[in-house]
Parts: C-alpha cells; sequence; structure tokens
C-alpha cells in the first residue's frame, strides 16, 4: 500500500494546481489510520446528452483516486440542470424538461464508466435530497444570501453591467450544490 505521500504525488502527476496539497495530504493520513477510503465526489449537469471533453480531465483524475484505493461518488445534477448553471454564459439557458434530463443523464451512466470503475463508483442524483424541499425551505434557504452577493460573481456582474437579463431562478443555482 502506498504511503499517504506517496499517494499525494501520484494524484498531483499532471495537475496544472493541487488547491491546498496540505489538506489532502492530511485527509490520506487520517484516511490510512482509519483504514477508510477517501470519499471523492464529481458532479455534471446532463444539460447535454454527452460529457464534454473538459470533464474527461477529472474523471481521469478520479480514476486515480480509484486506483488508489479510494471511493468515488459521481453526481449527476438531475435537479441542478432544470435551473442550468450560469457560470460563464452571458444568456438564460432555455429550461430542460425533466424528460430531457433524464435521457442526458443515462448517457453520462455509460460515458463515465469508460474510464471509472462501475464497481468502485456509486452514481447519486442531486433531485434525491432537492427535490423534497418545500417551498417554505427554498425561500429560508435563498433567505441566507443577497442580491448584492450574487452580482459579486464574474458572470452576473458582467450581464447586470451590461443590461443583459438575468432570470431569478439563475441566482437559485449557487445555493444547490453545497445541499
Amino acid at each position: 500500500m502506498m504511503s499517504p505521500e506517496e499517494q499525494l504525488e501520484r494524484i498531483a502527476f499532471g495537475a496544472a494546481d493541487l488547491i491546498s496539497r496540505e489538506e489532502l495530504l492530511k485527509k490520506l493520513k487520517k484516511c490510512q489510520q482509519e483504514k477508510k477510503p477517501l470519499r471523492v465526489k464529481f458532479g455534471a449537469d446532463p444539460n447535454r446528452p454527452d460529457i464534454h471533453l473538459g470533464h474527461t480531465v477529472v474523471i481521469n483524475k478520479l480514476r486515480t483516486f480509484q486506483e488508489l484505493g479510494h471511493h468515488v461518488l459521481f453526481l449527476i445534477g438531475d435537479f441542478t440542470a432544470m435551473i442550468g448553471d450560469p457560470s460563464g454564459k452571458n444568456q438564460t439557458r432555455p429550461i430542460l424538461t425533466p424528460e430531457e434530463i433524464a435521457e442526458n443523464a443515462k448517457t453520462y451512466a455509460k460515458q463515465i464508466f469508460k474510464i471509472l470503475d462501475p464497481d468502485k463508483t456509486e452514481i447519486v442524483y442531486n433531485s434525491k435530497w432537492l427535490n423534497p424541499l418545500t417551498s417554505v425551505e427554498f425561500i429560508k434557504l435563498s433567505a441566507k444570501y443577497t442580491v448584492a452577493r450574487m452580482l459579486e460573481r464574474d458572470d452576473f456582474s458582467k450581464r447586470y453591467k451590461g443590461g443583459v437579463p438575468i432570470a431569478i431562478h439563475e441566482f437559485l443555482y449557487p445555493l444547490t450544490p453545497g445541499l
């Protein structure tokens, strides 16, 4: 079995940047001490039927975690896909139907298993915990953030300054991934 330091070097290999090497090393040491694997999560919204090339870079890194004995959770953002990630967008995304999202999500599982080991991968859908939220719970969640804070995001700021409309539902997107 590789030491936590060796695992860190293997994980960092080929990466342009590793945010908080120290924190990851600490977690790897704790996993080894407790004899429990890390649980590593990556999420993608099924806005289209295909995972894009940029995703494969991260998915290959997830495979490295699996090869080191860690557990991968691939999060399919079927709830958040209804909102659409506004990051880097200069206009509101069209809202997909639940049927379109479900169809796209089916292809994601097939595609990730070309890289990830299905026996070491857990697929989870964020609708499992986001759909049950009541409107009151969603209002309470949204009360924790301000429009000013949302407008600090580069994508929203540029659109606002440029007079490009921002739909209210787009402000919900940054709230949901942390739930």
